[in-house]
């Protein structure tokens, strides 16, 4: 028996990954997904956060000798005015890479 849940008519899903390509394509998928099924959408892409680590070669006395390494990650937001069933939101997260980080955010309750 499939559950009856309605989301609210005003949420957000966010995507975070690591990877620009795999995110970029996810992001693709969804409006895709959005604009065959008529939603209201916006996007918005957040900066980029950068991470910076520095290493050390030696660990005695070469001090001059580092290495320095950089992690960035991506973060792209869909603000949604629109009712969605809770299947259709399932469905549309089962497809997607492993890379990438999702969470959903109603704005207003449940209805």
């Amino acid at each position: 028996m499939l559950l009856k849940k309605n989301l609210a008519t005003n949420f957000t899903i966010q995507l975070k990954s690591i990877d620009k390509k795999s995110l970029l394509f996810y992001t693709y998928f969804l409006k895709k997904i959005f604009d065959k099924t008529n939603i209201t959408y916006s996007l918005i892409n957040l900066p980029i956060k950068k991470k910076r680590i520095t290493l050390l070669k030696s660990p005695h006395v070469n001090k001059a000798a580092r290495e320095q390494f950089e992690l960035r990650s991506y973060k792209s937001v869909f603000l949604i005015n629109s009712n969605l069933s809770y299947e259709f939101t399932k469905m549309l997260f089962k497809n997607k890479p492993q890379i990438i980080n999702v969470s959903v955010k109603t704005v207003r309750g449940i209805v």
